[in-house]
């Protein structure tokens, strides 16, 4: 195989001095010999177009029984061609007989076309010598061979790129490639002409069988001088990698509220690219659109978004990848769980303060959904241990935006022994009626709570604040008994206190 074409001038030197004639009533010669290609190459077939000219002046014709391309010199006879039995030639006129001959090896040669003949009239023999001096060498265009990183089962790309370094353009090029072990999906290009120390670029596309080393032969035929054709090739050796599938699923959930969605991203780590992705998500309780990729190129990550429609506040959803690699279907999975988020109110810093008889429950409504809450109302439940009161039995919060607070205040009265108090909120979320009920604890309450201020109409208060009233009480106590004992010490009958 040739790795390198040699563009060498070959040069063609024919003799000037035709004629060798015998007998005194012919004048003949070789007048021409006109040689096609000009410049051959080794194994390529050159015709010799010879003209035999029989002169005016002759006074018989010229009978051609043979003519024949030899080797000059040298030992023995080499005889490349001959042709017999050719007719006559009356005087004044002309034969052109073609002969054809090829050489295996390039180098300048030595060459000589001879014509036998008899003279007509005397019946003398003759003989016409013309020397013909041929140079053959390797002449093609350069020809190189580039492929892109190959793996089994996977289509690959690459380019055969033809310069043309010849003293002439080249017509009807053809570009073939072949490969071992190597299935050609593109491998032939045609182009009408390459100019004279141009170049053209031939794609091609290949898929590997297997693993491991393959060869690519280029072939590039083409023709010179108008109707000569020729051909040369190289070879290149490619190694292909085995196949990898190597696929991953991320999956996030998306959206707010009711309008939710998977979010998947897919990560093409095999060393081929994906074609026709197909991403689908199945469900109990809800159902997915899905999203067709062409391509993913390896090293790569694509994402999608699957919209749901969801029938349940949870869905327990299986995300699947079908892909082609190389010549292969493949599958890759995923589990995921996606949930609505509608707005949902919950009760967060709760402080309970007694005052006097009530209990004053204050906090905030937090909206820990993600859309919003509409007509939302706080109310203390009535028990037969628990009691609205004034003056807020029940608070009307309005709208709570969402991940947002609004404060309320609502009054409770309790009877009996009572350690938490149940408050009801009522709430509208996407135009449907949501109720939940809070049981909050009394033993939230702090000291603060318990040194508020007093009810006129309380019936206790602070020990400290009636330490007087016990003072008071205990004096009038020891007067009354004094004043017994001296009325019993005196023998009184009657007592009154």
């Amino acid at each position: 195989m040739r790795h390198g074409v040699a563009v060498l001038a070959c040069l063609v030197i024919v003799g000037s001095l035709p004629l060798s004639v015998a007998g005194a009533s012919v004048n003949a010669s070789i007048s021409t010999v006109d040689v096609s290609p000009s410049s051959p190459a080794p194994g390529e077939t050159v015709t010799f177009d010879t003209t035999v000219r029989n002169l005016e002046s002759s006074d018989a014709p010229l009978e051609i029984n043979d003519i024949a391309i030899r080797k000059s010199g040298g030992r023995g006879i080499t005889e490349y061609e001959r042709v017999s039995d050719l007719g006559s030639i009356s005087p004044g006129s002309t034969l052109e007989v073609p002969l054809t001959a090829s050489f295996d090896s390039a180098g300048s040669k030595d060459l000589r076309v001879i014509v036998y003949g008899r003279d007509r009239k005397t019946g003398d023999n003759i003989e016409l010598k013309y020397p013909v001096q041929l140079n053959v060498q390797e002449r093609h265009p350069q020809m190189d061979i580039t492929a892109d990183d190959s793996v089994a089962g996977v289509e690959s790309t690459g380019e055969v790129t033809v310069a043309n370094g010849l003293d002439t353009q080249i017509t009807n090029v053809e570009i073939v490639v072949e490969g071992d072990g190597v299935k050609m999906t593109k491998s032939r290009t045609v182009r009408s002409s390459v100019a004279e120390n141009g170049s053209i670029t031939a794609p091609f596309r290949f898929r590997p069988e297997s693993a491991g080393e393959h060869s690519l032969t280029a072939t590039i035929s083409y023709t010179v001088d108008g109707d000569t054709t020729r051909s040369t090739t190289r070879t290149t050796v490619i190694d292909s990698d085995p196949l990898r599938n190597s696929v991953e699923l991320d999956t996030t959930a998306v959206g707010s509220g009711t309008d939710r969605a998977l979010r998947v991203a897919v990560s093409n780590g095999a060393n081929a690219p994906l074609s026709d992705v197909m991403i689908s998500a199945t469900s109990e309780n809800a159902s997915f659109q899905r999203v067709l990729l062409e391509n993913i190129s390896a090293s790569t990550t694509r994402q999608v978004r699957l919209n749901a429609t969801m029938d349940e506040p949870r869905a327990d959803v299986t995300v699947t990848a079908n892909y082609e690699l190389g010549t292969e279907t493949e599958q890759m999975t995923t589990e995921t769980t996606l949930r609505s988020v509608p707005g949902t109110i919950d009760l967060t810093g709760l402080d309970v303060i007694r005052q006097g008889g009530r209990l004053q429950i204050s906090g905030s409504a937090s909206n820990v959904g993600s859309t919003d809450a509409d007509s939302v109302l706080v109310s203390v439940v009535n028990t037969e241990s628990v009691t609205p009161a004034t003056p807020n039995r029940d608070y009307f919060v309005g709208t709570v935006p969402a991940s947002d607070f609004v404060s309320f205040d609502v009054y409770a009265q309790t009877t009996g022994n009572v350690t938490s108090v149940p408050l009801e909120v009522t709430y509208l979320v996407d135009d449907t009626r949501k109720r939940q009920t809070f049981d909050v604890d009394i033993d939230r309450m702090g000291a603060s709570a318990q040194q508020a201020g007093q009810d006129d109409d309380s019936g206790g208060g602070d020990q400290n604040s009636m330490l007087p009233v016990f003072i008071a009480g205990g004096l009038a106590l020891l007067v009354v008994v004094g004043v017994l004992v001296r009325r019993y010490r005196r023998g009184d009958d009657d007592i009154e206190v």
